[in-house]
């Protein structure tokens, strides 16, 4: 009783993609040079430094502005976007892997959608991000799905599951951030590699940045899928411009279909 009292009482804390840590290392570097304008020293070097502090306050301002929208307190466009990806799934049940789970936000929006299923949700997590394997079960707990959703540390680069081992798999934002791995498209292979034939994929990533993923057309192909369906992310959700940004979302595609 005092467990599903606390549930009432406590919300979920979903972080957003934008790590934090980076924002205030650039605000602290265009801050610096801000300072240095201020120096007793000739005027052109106080020029250059302000020159300098531009384009950091430029990148703060980005990070900054796609934090708010991204929040719940602001667009909320993270949990759009994962409204999205579960509307796309094809599903009943099942087995159900999210690879690069973050906080948990959209494996607990697809528990809660499919009541039946069993869920697991991988990640790296680590220093460099703001997410936790703890956060994500506090999550879930919250949520009160936690009895079906296992959350397990690994690399998306080397899933440790068998060939076909899940109904449905999906995944956000996750390929192109996998650092052991130079070939983000042998990523998605791997992803799809834990897919049962006749199972549906959801993903969504930077498709569209061919320096990353190449021919997008040729990415499953390979992989000898059923049938594949793709849309540019700001075709499916209005987006604000400043997201549009090819360093945010502007190459952000989804990409599902059937192995």
């Amino acid at each position: 009783m005092l467990r599903t009292a606390n549930r009432l009482t406590t919300k979920p804390k979903y972080q957003t993609w934008i790590r934090m840590n980076k924002l205030l290392i650039f605000l602290g570097i265009s801050l610096l040079f801000l300072m240095v304008t201020f120096f007793p020293i000739p005027t052109p070097l106080r020029v250059l430094s302000g020159l300098l502090a531009l384009p950091f306050l430029y990148i703060v301002f980005i990070l900054s502005y796609s934090i708010y929208q991204f929040a719940g307190i602001g667009g909320n466009y993270q949990s759009k976007i994962h409204d999205v990806i579960v509307s796309k799934v094809d599903n009943r049940g099942g087995n159900i892997l999210d690879i690069g789970t973050g906080s948990g936000s959209l494996i607990i929006k697809l528990a809660k959608k499919f009541p039946h299923s069993s869920l697991t949700g991988i990640d790296y997590w680590g220093e460099n991000w703001e997410y936790s394997k703890d956060q994500c079960e506090r999550n879930a707990d919250i949520e009160g799905v936690s009895d079906r959703i296992h959350f397990l540390k690994a690399s998306a680069s080397k899933l440790p599951f068998q060939d076909g081992e899940f109904d449905v798999v999906v995944s956000c934002l996750t390929f192109h951030e996998v650092k052991d791995s130079i070939d983000k498209t042998a990523v998605v292979k791997e992803a799809l590699r834990t897919l049962k034939p006749g199972g549906t994929f959801v993903f969504m990533d930077l498709f569209l940045d061919e320096k990353t993923f190449g021919d997008v057309n040729g990415l499953f192909l390979k992989k000898n899928v059923s049938s594949i369906q793709d849309c540019k992310l700001s075709d499916t959700i209005p987006l604000p411009r400043i997201l549009l940004n090819k360093k945010v979302l502007g190459h952000g595609m989804i990409i599902c279909g059937r192995k």
